[in-house]
């Protein structure tokens, strides 16, 4: 059966002092050994095993390394990663649960985890059962959860069967329960790995408000997730874990670009329709001016390089202001500084949340260019309408080439702050954005209302 919440009373004794973090981490390691005996597994539980970390042992499975990292109080930190980059592991070892092979953890304040779905609840005890359970064993007393019983089970919200036992309760189910408990029982520290992934987008949403309450009222939230956008939405910094290690820790906006940039030069140009280069069409490059690139963040190692761009109107003029419903266009250059295969470029468009309202490209069109010869250079026009909520937006800018080993990558962030007005004269777009859709209005049949 998944497991659902894991509650623990983790108090440091080291200072409370309202300046010291509320999570502290200091050179965490974790590593696991294939050929450990269990001689050396009563060793390590009496701390008397090894003070060293031999991460070049053939036989150590090195899980994390050497990862530092400070939250302040009141404060949404998010980690990232992909699937077994260790993630987990540092939750983990921050939550109690797991005692790290190196380095030293803090975490000041009382903690509720949610961990695995399933840990710290009996199957066979009900919903209420469990309640109270995970009260006793944050040590409040049972007066007080029957104070906040009628809370809980309110947000839970899964009717009768709060009486019946959590082995007969869906993952959505037990992960209602486990999310109410642990914001029930005021932590000073609320640790999350995945477990809102399994809820419906209500109780998504009910969770992502009652969070934001918590942050409002000093907790401190720690989150594993692969959801970017509740990185960028709820969390103010972030760290990107890769096999182990850290890869970048800083503001939340700028992990997440780099992570998905990243990501999306691993994955690579997957097989597509490709156009020889010899073959492809000469088209002049756009009059007008091209946007300024040289003070832009770049992210990539540059193998192939967006040497130079454009943001033209559909007259052909250059320009960042448009209204709603006009078409924009972006013209890249790219350029080759070693020979490359199936090349990409593309574009994203970020509201002012860092959220990607609008993203494509030659990968995304499954459409490659098949080779590039070193030194040249072929231009991408990609031709969008700005069907979108007024406001600014920002314009990040890519390419990339091959996959896996010999893949190489850039991307320009913030190329162009493109803003989009609503003059009196148009439709007002209500939502983020505005969709084609029809409307039509007609009268019921005679005798249809009784």
């Amino acid at each position: 059966m998944p497991s659902a919440a894991l509650l623990h009373p983790v108090t440091d004794p080291a200072t409370t002092a309202p300046s010291a973090p509320a999570i502290e981490a200091l050179g965490l390691s974790k590593v696991y050994r294939r050929d450990q005996s269990l001689r050396s597994w009563l060793a390590r539980g009496l701390g008397l095993g090894e003070k060293t970390v031999a991460y070049d042992d053939p036989d150590a499975v090195v899980a994390l390394r050497e990862v530092s990292f400070a939250v302040p109080k009141g404060e949404a930190f998010g980690i990232i990663g992909r699937n077994g980059a260790g993630k987990s592991t540092l939750l983990q070892i921050v939550a109690g649960t797991l005692r790290a092979s190196a380095g030293a953890c803090h975490v000041r304040g009382r903690v509720t985890a949610l961990l695995e779905l399933g840990s710290g609840f009996n199957p066979e005890f009900t919903g209420r059962e469990n309640i109270y359970l995970a009260g006793s064993i944050l040590g409040i007393s049972r007066t007080e959860m029957d104070g906040k019983f009628t809370e809980i089970a309110r947000f839970a919200d899964i009717g009768a069967f709060i009486e019946r036992p959590v082995k007969t309760y869906s993952t959505g189910m037990l992960m209602r329960v486990a999310f109410a408990v642990a914001i029930s029982v005021e932590p000073d520290v609320l640790i999350i790995d995945e477990a809102l992934s399994v809820g419906d987008i209500l109780f998504q949403q009910k969770c992502s408000r009652r969070m934001n309450e918590l942050l409002g009222r000093g907790v401190t939230l720690l989150v594993v997730t692969h959801d970017t956008s509740f990185v960028l939405n709820m969390c103010q910094r972030a760290l990107w874990l890769d096999q182990g290690r850290m890869r970048f820790l800083g503001e939340a906006g700028a992990c997440v670009r780099e992570y998905v940039a990243a990501m999306a030069a691993i994955s690579g140009n997957s097989p597509a329709p490709a156009d020889e280069f010899a073959s492809l069409s000469v088209v002049a490059l756009p009059a007008g001016p091209e946007l300024n690139l040289g003070d832009k963040e770049r992210l990539g190692d540059g193998g192939v390089r967006v040497e130079r761009a454009w943001l033209l109107h559909a007259d052909g003029a250059a320009g960042a202001a448009f209204r709603v419903g006009d078409w924009a266009s972006v013209v890249i250059l790219v350029r080759a500084q070693r020979e490359v295969r199936g090349v990409s470029a593309g574009c994203e468009l970020r509201n002012r949340h860092g959220q990607v309202i609008f993203a494509t490209g030659l990968r995304v069109a499954r459409r490659l260019i098949a080779e590039i010869p070193a030194g040249q250079v072929c231009t991408v026009a990609i031709r969008f309408r700005l069907e979108l909520q007024p406001g600014q937006y920002t314009l990040d800018l890519g390419c990339g080439a091959g996959a896996e080993a010999d893949n190489t990558w850039d991307r320009v962030l913030n190329a162009a702050v493109i803003e989009v007005s609503n003059p009196p004269d148009q439709e007002i777009v209500h939502g983020l954005v505005r969709l084609p859709f029809e409307l039509g209005v007609s009268r019921a049949p005679d005798g249809a209302v009784k």
